[in-house]
């Protein structure tokens, strides 16, 4: 054995060998905790991954979803504001509040045919008169257009009046038309009930629209006032006076007047709707006329409205200066669905 090996504890004391191995299980235990601290991250990197990845599929789920929608949903009208107020602004100018005028092409005037057009005049073939054979005049006349009156003589005229029936017809009908009191009134129609119940009727539907106070229709009653089969009220917009007809007996409108009809105050009860269109559903109905509903504020609203397409306006009792903000929400909803259907209000342009 070689003298020079010596054993550790011959070469080195006991505290410095206990040091080596203190040390050394540092590094050993360092080492594992390297381990460990690598493998949680990579355990967190796939979970990650993992979570990226079913996230991506949530989304392209959900590009693909189709919101169901039963048929009470959609007549009961959009839950999504942005997209109503998007069309709204497209045809109504909520800074000027009114429509947005579009550019018309000219009208081009109603032209009779059977009239000779300026510049070109229409030729009219003249056939001349057949001579008799024993006609001495056969053999020695012959025809020319410019010299019709030898053959027209002893007989009739063609009777061609230049502002004969032809121009005295469209004269007529264009005094007809240009006439305003021939043309048939076309102005919207608001329906109010005839219930005596009601808080807005024939009554005082004048002063609850156009003078914007609410006055008792028993009040009215006691003083005499009858109402007749329509009340017409006007309306101030920009400086041009817009008149409403207001009616309560629906019976005697036409299929164009119906057309016509804007608004409705819905007292609750469905008999209300009796022969109205769409079967009389106020679902339907509502749908496509603004509905409304007037009650005072400490009184319920009526069962028969509820999750119906309605706007609810309500009244004080007594604080009768409060009116006029109220019944101010009416023009608003109104002018809101007139001009979300431009094409059905759009007579009112031309009125």
């Amino acid at each position: 054995m070689d003298q020079n090996l010596h054993s550790l504890s011959q070469t080195m004391s006991v505290e410095a060998i206990a040091a080596i191995k203190a040390k050394r299980l540092a590094m050993k235990s360092g080492q594992v905790d390297d381990e460990q601290r690598n493998s949680r991250r990579l355990l967190r990197e796939q979970q990650r991954q993992e979570d990226e990845k079913q996230a991506e599929v949530c989304r392209r789920a959900r590009e693909r979803e189709r919101q169901h929608r039963n048929r009470e949903e959609q007549l009961l009208g959009e839950k999504e504001l942005p997209g109503v107020l998007r069309i709204l602004a497209s045809v109504y100018d909520s800074h000027k509040r009114r429509l947005k005028s579009k550019e018309r092409p000219p009208k081009v005037p109603d032209v009779d045919l059977s009239l000779p057009m300026p510049g070109k005049l229409r030729e009219v073939p003249v056939v001349p008169p057949q001579l008799e054979p024993s006609d001495p005049k056969a053999s020695s006349s012959k025809y020319n257009r410019y010299g019709q009156e030898r053959f027209n003589r002893n007989k009739p005229e063609f009777g061609i009046d230049p502002l004969g029936s032809n121009l005295k017809a469209n004269h007529a009908q264009n005094q007809g038309r240009s006439d305003p009191k021939k043309r048939r009134s076309r102005k919207p129609i608001i329906v109010v009930p005839a219930a005596v119940k009601s808080l807005v009727t024939l009554h005082n539907v004048k002063q609850l629209l156009q003078d914007m106070r609410y006055v008792p229709v028993e009040q009215l009653r006691q003083s005499g006032v009858q109402p007749s089969d329509e009340v017409i009220i006007e309306r101030k917009v920009q400086g041009q006076v817009v008149r409403y007809r207001v009616i309560d007996n629906v019976s005697r409108l036409t299929n164009e007047e119906w057309e016509r009809v804007a608004a409705v105050f819905a007292l609750g009860p469905h008999w209300q709707f009796k022969g109205w269109p769409q079967r009389g559903d106020p679902a339907n109905i509502f749908h496509r006329v603004c509905a409304f509903h007037l009650h005072f504020k400490n009184s319920p609203v009526a069962r028969e409205l509820h999750n119906l397409q309605v706007h609810i306006l309500s009244l004080p009792q007594h604080e009768r200066h409060l009116d006029c903000g109220i019944l101010m929400e009416f023009w608003n909803k109104l002018d809101q669905h007139i001009a979300l259907h431009p094409r059905q209000f759009a007579f009112m342009k031309s009125n």
